[in-house]
């Protein structure tokens, strides 16, 4: 996320968004959530790390903010698509 947040955005932007990300939470991907993200992946055609995404935040209760378009439709899921900057 800061290398395309550098890319498009530039240097102070960039830090901003690794200073939020220092506040999350690491997730462990054990074998329940690596066999739940493979059922939600094969049952909605979700890339892989797209899968494990989602089935984190369903096992969490977490709302999933996003702007892929892959994730558009799927419960507990805040989709708002990209706008067009140039």
């Amino acid at each position: 996320m800061y290398r395309y947040v550098l890319r498009e955005r530039g240097r102070p932007d960039a830090l901003a968004v690794a200073a939020s990300m220092r506040q999350g939470r690491v997730l462990a991907l054990d074998e329940g959530l690596a066999i739940e993200a493979a059922e939600i992946g094969a049952n909605h055609a979700l890339p892989l790390a797209d899968s494990i995404i989602y089935a984190s935040a369903l096992s969490h209760d977490a709302t999933l903010w996003t702007q892929d378009k892959d994730f558009e439709g799927l419960e507990g899921v805040a989709y708002k698509p990209k706008r067009c900057t140039r």
